[in-house]
């Protein structure tokens, strides 16, 4: 059976909300990407953009699909409509494409409710093949946790078995909650995690192959904190832990990874081991470093033994060995103030 990343990549494992988890490590944006050019052909296409030009987007979009915008990236904050978008622009971006841009609607990360109510609408004029791309829902949760959570509720409602919503989450990038932080709420993470029939959680390749190596090596190096590190965000390949829920209501969890051949090449869904190398025997680790490591050593008196204190030792005969040479017998002598009772004790029933 094919890996279940390449089965909801394809489509051929139905997943109506997908959660792709990233972090500054490792990047979720290529396997985003992915899943929206598997759309197929009858579904219409809504990006909302957060986080890329929408030109850019639109330009390296394949396959045959009509295209509604959705532009936060232009203008976020709503300061000046110079920047913003329009469908020309966006018409002309697609030309080297079989695209069609139909219209292009500017939000304001400033307002949720009211982009909520932009992208209610343009769903009203959808059919019900179609699929949501959000490049990243971190800027609407760091704007308002409630009314992100209002917006992806209302988007559920349109839902059907042919539908789907992909988005893309930076798990370490703070949420307007993390500066008021309430004990009774929990984490936005956790509950978008908690509300997505699939969860793609991005791990960085390099990062464990490092680790891998310190553990065959038994170092425990001490990780400082960083935002960036050496092993981040490598192009050619990461793992992806998958965890995805069916309708029956059974979890599938899975480890996979991708690999890319080159820069623009295609992703291709391989074994996590292929990526990352073989695990280490932990068992065997263990038992060499028994095996090597001597207990007695470096202390401040011997333990050792001499060959006659061994020999000594060995042939000593111990108490227990002894009893267990000779044959051994009970005898029991009971005694005058014993009470023993020969009535039946089941005499009074009817058997």
């Amino acid at each position: 059976m094919a890996p279940i990343l390449e089965r909801i990549l394809t489509g051929k494992e139905p997943s109506p909300f997908i959660l792709v988890k990233d972090t500054l490590e490792q990047s979720g944006q290529l396997i985003g990407f992915e899943l929206l050019n598997y759309t197929p052909k009858e579904h219409s296409i809504i990006l909302v953009c957060a986080e890329t030009d929408p030109a850019r987007l639109v330009g390296l979009m394949k396959g045959e699909h009509t295209i509604s915008v959705l532009d936060a990236y232009s203008n976020p904050l709503g300061w000046t409509p110079e920047f913003e978008s329009t469908l020309s622009s966006l018409q002309a971006a697609a030309k080297e494409t079989r695209v069609n841009v139909a219209s292009v609607e500017s939000i304001s990360l400033r307002d949720v409710r009211r982009a909520n109510k932009t992208l209610v609408n343009v769903l009203s004029k959808q059919s019900s093949n179609f699929t949501i791309y959000f490049d990243s829902i971190s800027p609407f949760l760091a704007a308002s946790v409630p009314d992100t959570f209002n917006l992806l509720c209302s988007v559920t409602g349109f839902l059907t078995d042919s539908s789907r919503i992909i988005a893309v989450h930076h798990e370490d990038v703070p949420d307007a909650d993390a500066f008021h932080p309430d004990p009774s709420k929990p984490y936005a993470s956790n509950s978008l995690a908690h509300i997505a029939t699939t969860l793609i959680a991005i791990k960085s390749s390099q990062a464990i192959k490092q680790d891998q190596e310190d553990l065959r090596k038994g170092v425990v190096s001490s990780k400082e904190f960083a935002y960036l590190t050496v092993h981040g965000n490598m192009w050619d390949s990461a793992v992806c832990e998958v965890e995805h829920k069916r309708k029956s209501g059974k979890v599938a969890r899975e480890t996979n990874a991708y690999h890319l051949g080159s820069p623009i090449g295609d992703v291709v869904v391989v074994n996590v081991w292929d990526v990352v190398g073989d695990m280490p025997d932990i068992d065997k680790l263990d038992l060499e470093e028994s095996q090597t490591a001597d207990p007695a050593a470096n202390l401040s008196f011997n333990l050792n033994l001499t060959e006659e204190q061994r020999q000594a030792k060995n042939h000593t005969v111990l108490p227990y060995l002894k009893t267990q040479e000779s044959s051994g017998a009970i005898y029991y002598e009971p005694d005058a103030a014993d009470d023993f009772d020969d009535d039946d004790p089941d005499d009074d029933l009817t058997i």
